[in-house]
C-alpha cells in the first residue's frame, strides 16, 4: 500500500509541475499576464474616440472576456476586431507580442505610418 501511496503522490506532484509550468508561460516576472500586457499596451498607444477599449482591464488573469478580442480555449488571444472604430494612431508594434493571433481586423479606422516588422512574427496570422 505504502508504494502505491508513493506512486499517486509522484504522479500528483509532477501533474500540478506541467500544469503550473504551462500556466506560468504567459505570466511576466510580476504574474501578469503577457497578452494583457501587449493589449494594454495597444490601448495606450491608440486614439480611441468612442471609448470602446475602457473596459480593458489591466488587473485582468486573461483578456478573453473583453470586447474586439476572442480567444482559443487554451485562453490564447486568437483575434483582435478593432474595425469601424474610428480608432488612430500607428499600428502598435506590440501586436507582435500575440503570438496565436490568426485574425487582425483594423479596417475602416485611421491607422497611420507603415506596418510594424514585428507582425512577421506572428506566424498563425490569416486575415489582416
Amino acid at each position: 500500500m505504502g508504494k502505491r501511496t508513493e506512486e499517486a503522490t509522484l504522479f500528483c506532484v509532477a501533474l500540478f509541475s506541467l500544469w503550473a509550468s504551462s500556466t506560468s508561460a504567459l505570466l511576466s516576472p510580476k504574474g501578469v499576464n503577457f497578452e494583457v500586457q501587449a493589449l494594454m499596451n495597444i490601448k495606450y498607444s491608440l486614439t480611441d474616440p468612442h471609448g470602446i477599449l475602457d473596459k480593458w482591464d489591466g488587473d485582468a488573469v486573461d483578456p478573453c472576456s473583453w470586447t474586439m478580442v476572442t480567444c482559443s480555449s487554451e485562453n490564447l488571444v486568437t483575434g483582435l476586431l478593432l474595425q469601424n472604430n474610428n480608432i488612430s494612431g500607428t499600428i502598435p508594434s506590440e501586436l507582435g507580442r500575440l503570438e496565436k493571433l490568426r485574425t487582425l481586423d483594423l479596417s475602416n479606422n485611421f491607422f497611420t505610418g507603415e506596418i510594424p516588422p514585428s507582425l512577421a512574427h506572428l506566424e498563425s496570422l490569416q486575415y489582416l
